[in-house]
Formats: C-alpha cells, structure tokens, sequence
C-alpha cells in the first residue's frame, strides 16, 4: 500500500476515533497535532535563491562560450597562414593569447564547479531539515490517532447521544470537520514534502552530473595549457621572423610603431616625478637571462629605431620580470592587440626623472602606486603585443626621452 493510501485511511480511523472525544455531557476535548509550520513565507526567498544560482550558472556557462569563441577565432587566424613559417610565426604571436583564455577558461571552470558543490550542500541540508519537520508532523499525528484511540473512542454515534441539542450537535458537528480538514492538511503537506525531497535529489544527482563534466571539462583544459606552456619552453624571439614581419609592408608597420611612441609619449608628459632620484644602480630586468636579441638604436637597416632593448632565451616565458631599481608604479597596461604594440607593459618611476618600461608581458603582478624594491618580481616574460617570441622590452628613460639602457645597467 502506498505512503498516500496508508496515510488517509489513518486519517480516517483518526476522524471516526476522535468524533466521540469528550462524548461526555457539557465538552467536547480533542488531542490536537499541531499543523505543519507555514513555510509559504520562506517561498519567494527560496524561489529569489534559485533564480540567482540559475542565472549565475548561466553567466558563467556565457563566460565559457565567449573565451571559447575567442580561442576558436585564433585558431582560425593560424591556420589562415598560407605557409609552415607563417603558420609558425602566427602561433608564436598569439601563443600568449591563448594561454591567457585557457586560464581564463580554467578559472571559470573553477566557479561553476564551486557555484554545483554549493547548490549540493545546499539540497542536502533542505533535505535534512524537510525529512526532520516529517519525522516532527507524522510522529505528533500517530500521537493524536493514540490518544483517540485510548480514550475508547468507538463510532460516530457519540456525536449525537452525546449532544444537549440540536445547536450542540451542530457545533459538534463543525469541531468534527474541522479537525477532518486539519488531518487532510498534515497529510498532504507530508506528501508534498516527500515530493519535494525526491525532486532535490533528483536535483542532486543532476548536478553531480554536472559537476562531474565540470571536472572532466577543467582536465582537457589544463592539459591544453600544459601543451601551450610547451610550445613556449624552446621558443625566443625570432628578430629575423620580426624584420622579415616589418618589411612585409613596412608603411603600415611604421605607421603602427609611431601610433606607439606616440601614445608613450603622451602617457610620459602625464606623469609627475616622485621627487629625488632613489639612488643605486639599474640591475637587470631578468635574474637568470642576459641575451639580448634586440639592441637600443636603428635597425632593420636604418627603417625602425628601437628605443630600448631585448632579452630572450630558451624556456624564458613565463620567468620573473624584477624592478630594475626602487621606486613606483605609475602605470600599468593590459588591454592590447595581438600582434600589435607593446602589448602588456608597466612604468615605474625612480624619481629624479628616471623611469624604466617592461613591455610584452604575459602577466603583470603589480598595480599603479605600489612601491617596489629593486630586484622584486614584477610581472612575467610573455609575447603579448608585436612580437615573434617571448622576450623582455626594457627601456630606461629620462625625463620621458628614450635612452640606451646599456650605459645604466650594470
């Protein structure tokens, strides 16, 4: 017999037992159980909930698809290369890109994997506290149908031998309904809230489901970027792939480059010295490289100035990038085109009118104002920006005028 059948026809042996409680001449006395507590209040703020872990579900599944489309629409530029070496030089630039979406993706993954554990915790704990309120409403309910029936409650014909009048049977009559109605209200809100655990269980394994993609999802990403941190280990910038890039149409690319300056320029006549200079000597902007690929000056016979230099080397992506000398952030970049400018850079000041650039970095670890030490990391080698490898821009400069960075370091 089902749990609904059992539960009515209890509740019927109930309403016949209780009819005659209090049979006796002047009181009619029921055991009444308690109706279950009104949760009707506590609805909209659940419904308010549910609503909020959908649409944050639906957000981060949005994120997912975008940083998806964005890795696909790279991938489609690579392959638009016509030849193996274009190919090759395409994959190099925008290898930061990538990496940077497959964390992006990765860390995502993350929130949507910890937004389904939560919604678990979440459903188990209802489940605790509805199966705990039915343990609560069934056991006061078999306490009443006890008590009807220890008092020797027989049949319905109590209800009239026992009535004084007419008025009095009627207001019996009423009490009876009452308690009828009372009974069919516990019975059903124990129903419905067997229901409702069987639904969030249902809701439950859904979501582990979920989670368990989730997982299988975040596994095929860090493999991805393991893979694409891989092609970075033998990789440093190419400058023949570069000037070969320059004078492919070398107008554009000029045009582009004094964009660049041009913006630099602007960003330096913003800024306002610390004060005195900090004193000490420039160090190197990476402890373990000193290669460099690029020096300070004319090149690509005479077409492009390079106004600092650059350093690079086998497993170079992704090193320590450290303070030059002491001194300030006065900005910070992380907005950028693949393929173009200077990519993800940062100026600090020295004071004294010294300041020193970091550019095409995969990541920047400092923010504008922070006070940095010299030799303390600062961001990470990267190849964001135009660049055909990973490798560190470094320039020094002076009063905003760019200056061989050779006769300060040591």
């Amino acid at each position: 017999m089902g749990f609904k059948k059992v539960l009515f026809k209890t509740a019927s042996a109930a309403l016949c037992l209780s009819l005659l409680l209090g049979g006796q001449k002047g009181g009619f006395s029921v055991f009444a159980v308690d109706a279950p507590a009104d949760v009707s209040g506590s609805v909209p703020e659940q419904d308010t909930a549910q609503e909020d872990y959908k649409d944050a579900l639906a957000d981060l599944g949005s994120q997912l698809k975008d940083l998806q489309n964005q890795q696909d629409e790279i991938e489609k530029n690579i392959n638009r290369a016509k030849s193996d070496k274009e190919k090759a030089l395409a994959q190099k630039q925008q290898i930061d890109h990538q990496i940077s979406l497959t964390r992006q993706q990765i860390q995502v993954v993350n929130e949507k994997i910890a937004l389904l554990g939560e919604n678990i915790a979440q459903k188990e704990g209802e489940i605790e506290e509805k199966s705990q309120e039915i343990d609560e409403n069934y056991t006061l309910f078999k306490k009443r149908v006890r008590s009807s029936y220890l008092r020797g409650d027989e049949t319905a014909l109590g209800l009239i031998l026992g009535a004084d009048s007419f008025y009095d049977f009627l207001t019996r009559s009423e009490i009876m309904e009452r308690i009828a109605e009372r009974d069919k209200e516990v019975i059903e809100q124990l129903i419905a809230d067997r229901e409702a655990i069987e639904q969030a269980k249902e809701q439950i394994e859904q979501t582990r489901s979920e989670v368990e993609a989730a997982k299988a999802q975040l596994d095929q990403l860090t493999l991805a970027l393991n893979q694409q941190l891989g092609q970075t280990r033998q990789q440093i910038q190419d400058i023949a792939a570069l000037e070969e890039q320059f004078n492919k149409d070398k107008a554009a690319t000029q045009a582009e480059m004094a964009a660049v300056q041009a913006d630099i320029d602007a960003i330096y006549a913003k800024l306002d010295s610390m004060g005195d200079f900090v004193g000490g000597t420039f160090g190197w902007p990476s402890p373990s490289y000193r290669n460099i690929t690029s020096y300070y000056g004319w090149r690509f016979n005479g077409s492009d100035f390079h106004t600092g230099i650059d350093i690079s080397g086998s497993n170079i992506y992704g090193t320590p990038v450290v303070a030059s000398n002491s001194g300030k952030v006065v900005f910070v970049n992380t907005s950028y085109t693949p393929g173009k400018g200077y990519g993800k850079y940062l100026i600090l000041d020295h004071g004294g009118g010294y300041t020193t650039l970091y550019a095409h970095n995969s990541e920047i670890l400092v923010s504008v104002g922070d006070y940095v030490t010299r030799g303390q990391t600062i961001s990470r080698v990267g190849s964001t920006g135009w660049s055909t490898g990973p490798h560190i821009h470094f320039e020094i400069r002076v009063n905003g005028k760019h200056t061989n960075p050779l006769e300060y370091l040591q």
